[in-house]
């Protein structure tokens, strides 16, 4: 669930990733990886990657560098056919892509320290392919989606991502811990071109949207010991996020579209798909945290957010081809919620531990939706923008026995007003009380020589939703995924050498509703794949990786192809077939 601490957002619970540190001994990294697909040997398949990592420290100063080149080659599926081009979100096959990050930290004295982290990201498609429409004219789910050879696109997919992150910490502020963050991302991306002349909303354009966001941020949390026996802390701040974003639209000429079989993109200018909206998100936050004993602790927070949301006038994509084009007026709306978590555990003996939970989250409904599908009149001031705001209920169970570690959880949320969802290509925007339940569990076993290991996962999540006072029904299976589960073996017969076998199953299930298929509610059949890998170090510095994925050869479509996004047979893509990943690391 969420947390008083996190905001900005996080309504449905909280990932941490936590990155390479900089600084220890010095050290450098080369890795380099090649992969294959084995069910086709072509070259247009191949890919590849080079990796070099260095960090070290000198004195006060302690680093990490990190560099990367990748290529993505063309993807086939179980029966050596190219896949094609997703058109709905895109891909990055025939794509190569760059990277750098770095880490740069100064340790004052032995309480401060300061860092600065930087990172860019470029992926950049060059093909020769593009999807065949020719297929939306069959009966859904009948057919694949086709590669078309021969596109002539100038500007294809595209990820750009940069970041800046500057961190203060300090360990002993009289008597509290103090981390102060600033950050800055710059992201754009570039989708897939679109014939949406049949969307009303769209202005009846072939076109390919971009979305351009700059983020700006900060925080301070503070971490204070209450009373001399250190059970008892609060952690306390504030944050702020500001995001600006943007979507231009550019726009190709349909004779030349058609003409070519969807092969030919000549640009024939620029409009506006969403203009430029500001929101900013203001929280204050407490979480304290009390150890009762050996055996029961508990928290409990408290969060009090301010979040708006502005644009300027601008005229919307659906009356770009009328003489006199209505503007649609902007406007500002403001929010604020007060949220509260509060959390208990018990641990009767040690390693056994139960816990439960409540939290609430916090946000606002993608209000781009409904500007990208804005008509004459269009007034956010009256629009379905109520922010979104969830409770969250957790029991669950960690612990083991023997050899076995295992963890059982139960979760229930529950929100009066779902976000924004979009039907029948923005034509239909709504908005539902929701319902979301589940249990997941997972358990993993070692022997005590640590040669065999096993272990697996279970997932299991139905959601509901209740338009406008109805009957309570499913949710699509874009929201909603059927069953799944995992499981692995794994040998060691050394400590050189390691194997893993591990298996894959999603269950089948049907989303319609009254047996009709539509957006994200179709029939999906259950699918089995395996992988294997070894890992085997030659000496202390040379190690080698062999993977292969998808290693029966499954002909199979992976669910987000059997539900069809874009509501055609463009969308339905089989599953790669049997892929080879080979990587050798050597540290120097």
């Amino acid at each position: 669930g969420s947390s008083s601490i996190y905001g900005a957002g996080a309504t449905g619970g909280i990932v941490s990733i936590t990155t390479r540190p900089a600084g220890g001994e010095p050290v450098s990294e080369t890795t380099l990886t090649a992969v294959s697909p084995l069910s086709r040997l072509r070259a247009d398949g191949l890919g590849g990657q080079l990796q070099q990592h260095f960090a070290g420290s000198q004195g006060k100063l302690d680093y990490a560098l990190d560099l990367g080149a990748r290529h993505n080659g063309a993807s086939y599926d179980a029966q050596g056919r190219r896949i094609a081009s997703e058109p709905s979100q895109g891909d990055l096959f025939d794509s190569n892509i760059y990277s750098v990050g770095g880490k740069l930290g100064l340790r004052i004295d032995d309480d401060q320290r300061v860092q600065l982290s930087a990172s860019y990201y470029n992926a950049d498609q060059d093909s020769n392919y593009g999807s065949d429409p020719s297929v939306a004219r069959l009966p859904p789910g009948t057919a694949r989606a086709l590669p078309l050879g021969g596109l002539e696109l100038v500007d294809q997919n595209q990820i750009r991502n940069t970041l800046v992150n500057l961190e203060y910490q300090h360990q002993n502020l009289w008597g509290s811990k103090l981390s102060a963050q600033v950050y800055y991302r710059d992201y754009y991306t570039r989708f897939t071109p679109f014939d949406a002349r049949a969307v009303v909303t769209r202005g009846g354009n072939v076109d390919q949207a971009m979305q351009n966001s700059k983020v700006l941020g900060s925080r301070l949390t503070i971490d204070t010991p209450l009373g001399a026996s250190d059970k008892t802390r609060l952690l306390w701040g504030v944050d702020f996020n500001q995001e600006r974003s943007d979507m231009p639209i550019d726009i190709f000429d349909p004779a030349a579209f058609d003409s070519s079989g969807g092969r030919v993109f000549r640009k024939t200018g620029t409009l506006t798909y969403m203009p430029e909206l500001t929101t900013r998100s203001t929280g204050i936050f407490g979480q304290l945290e009390h150890r009762f004993n050996d055996q029961w602790s508990g928290q409990g927070g408290v969060r009090y957010e301010y979040s708006s949301a502005r644009f300027n006038d601008f005229v919307p994509l659906s009356q770009s081809r009328v003489p006199s084009p209505a503007t649609v007026q902007g406007g500002t709306v403001n929010y604020d919620a007060l949220l509260f978590n509060v959390g208990l555990s018990y641990e009767p003996v040690r390693g056994q531990e139960f816990y439960t939970s409540f939290s609430q989250g916090f946000q606002l409904p993608d209000i781009g939706v409904q500007m990208r599908n804005a008509r004459p009149g269009f007034d956010i001031g009256s629009s379905d923008l109520e922010p979104v705001k969830t409770n969250n209920y957790e029991l669950g169970w960690r612990g083991g026995l023997g050899n076995t570690t295992a963890s059982l959880a139960v979760f229930y949320t529950t929100s009066k007003l779902g976000d924004v969802q979009s039907f029948n290509n923005g034509l239909i925007l709504t908005r539902t009380k929701e319902r979301v339940y589940g249990v997941e569990a997972a358990a993993d076993y070692l022997t005590d020589d640590e040669v065999w290991g096993a272990g697996g996962t279970f997932t299991w999540m139905k959601g509901q939703e209740q338009p406008d006072g109805g009957e309570w029904r499913n949710m699509t299976g874009y929201r909603i995924p059927p069953v799944k589960l995992t499981g692995y073996v794994q040998y060691r017969p050394n400590e050189r050498w390691s194997n893993r076998i591990q298996a894959n199953y999603y269950a089948s299930k049907d989303y319609r509703l009254d047996g009709v298929a539509s957006f994200g509610r179709r029939e999906v059949n259950s699918y089995f794949t395996v992988d294997v890998m070894s890992r085997y170090q030659f000496t202390k510095k040379d190690t080698v990786t062999v993977g292969i994925e998808n290693l029966f050869n499954r002909d199979y479509y992976p669910l987000y192809s059997q539900l069809m996004r874009s509501s055609t047979n463009t969308s339905r893509l089989p599953a790669a077939g049997t892929v080879l990943t080979m990587t050798y690391q050597h540290r120097w």
